[in-house]
């Protein structure tokens, strides 16, 4: 028999047995607590048999997130038809068609800045293509390209950012369900979102610390500056141009330039507000810190309704996951680990390269699956405490990327 309990104004919680559970179901609650289970994360949703077969071993039943039926509304997406995307390589295959669409896209958004920074023009065709290729790259395996945009260069912020906009937004894309066509449409609303910073004074845009409010001023006419760019290019969609007008608008209506109402604030740039934030707070800057991904999530959720659209917010953190590749990690050991590229399903308990010992000194590098039973010094099952910045303990994060050998399993 099931039982229905309240959980928000658009969703309720559907009480199932373990024993007809299906992947694609979001697990909101258990039958116990969640420390008492396999699971480090409070809710999920089902992306593999092995995952059922975890809850089916440690509970009798589960509560699932069951959404009520909501009326077709363009700005959330619902009108887009949907696919449903599996890795077709896996991390390894997909890593060199991965570096190589990369690269070329790497090179094709420094040259945007570059050019439009000098008064010159620059080639849309040339976008199109790298974005594609991205695409592509992300359809076959999205944890190779979400590997590659670990690197983040401090003193290439803007053209990097756009990138990673780009790449993310194609990630973020893909977890919805859009075609090949609509997610190349996406990936380049990312790229070109801020297009309109190439005007922006350096002194301005790379200032170290708060803006006064005229400088502020000044900065948000980037969003503006962007639309007249892409506008002008009879080769790019109004929704490109939307979007870098668009991608700091929020649903309370006090985002800027034009503090629109949630029913004017497209689909695309919904997806790209979400990317550019995230990006944003994870990235050092010549003028601020780093948070890890883990907190950037947590400040989007935070943000849910007020800022940013809930569904996507959701369905961002499910297909990036608490514990990105390439987060560095301490456990409840006291060791420091980088968080290696995982199948889907051990999201919650992925491999890792220990880095550093106890305390917090070089050590001899191991590899450790936490989805197999492993216990801590206490005789507690080993997992991962919290997540570091980047740079924690002198790490040289470069010298592990370019290590393919650690990054297979």
């Amino acid at each position: 028999m099931k039982s229905i309990i309240s959980l928000a104004s658009d969703s309720t919680a559907i009480r199932i047995n373990c024993e007809h559970l299906n992947i694609g179901m979001k697990v909101v609650e258990l039958d116990r607590p969640w420390v008492n289970s396999p699971f480090t994360v409070h809710g999920f949703r089902i992306s593999s048999h092995s995952e059922i077969q975890k809850l089916q071993a440690s509970c009798e039943y589960v509560y699932i997130s069951a959404p009520k039926a909501k009326p077709e509304d363009e700005a959330s997406g619902q009108h887009l038809k949907r696919q449903n995307y599996t890795n077709t390589q896996s991390f390894q295959q997909a890593l060199p068609r991965a570096k190589s669409a990369h690269r070329q896209a790497k090179s094709v958004v420094k040259g945007f800045f570059k050019n439009l920074s000098l008064g010159q023009d620059f080639e849309t065709s040339v976008a199109k293509k790298a974005v594609k290729q991205c695409v592509d790259s992300v359809i076959a395996n999205q944890e190779a390209m979400l590997w590659l945009g670990l690197l983040k260069d401090v003193d290439e912020y803007t053209a990097r950012h756009s990138l990673n906009v780009g790449l993310l937004s194609i990630i973020l894309g893909r977890a919805e369900g859009l075609s090949p066509a609509e997610l190349e449409t996406v990936g380049l609303c990312g790229m070109m979102h801020d297009m309109g910073k190439s005007k922006i004074p350096l002194e301005i845009l790379n200032k170290e610390g708060a803006f006064t409010d005229e400088e502020f001023e000044i900065m948000k006419t980037h969003t503006t500056l962007g639309y007249d760019i892409l506008r002008e290019k009879s080769d790019i969609t109004d929704e490109v141009a939307n979007v870098a007008h668009s991608h700091h608008e929020r649903l309370n209506g006090r985002g800027y330039p034009r503090a629109l109402p949630p029913e004017e604030i497209t689909y695309f740039s919904r997806i790209v507000a979400i990317a550019d934030a995230y990006d944003a707070m994870t990235s050092k800057r010549i003028y601020s810190s780093a948070i890890t991904s883990l907190e950037g999530l947590r400040i989007l959720i935070g943000a849910k309704g007020s800022h940013f659209d809930p569904a996507l917010v959701d369905r961002f953190v499910e297909c990036i996951g608490i514990y990105p590749a390439g987060s560095v990690a301490e456990l409840s050991t006291g060791e420091i680990a980088l968080v290696l590229p995982s199948p889907l399903e051990q999201r919650n308990s992925p491999n890792v390269l220990v880095i550093r010992d106890k305390d917090k000194n070089p050590c001899e590098e191991r590899r450790i699956n936490l989805d197999e039973h492993h216990e801590d010094n206490k005789g507690q099952r080993l997992k991962i405490k919290h997540l570091l910045s980047d740079d924690a303990f002198g790490i040289d994060l470069a010298k592990y990327h370019e290590q393919g050998s650690i990054l297979g399993g």
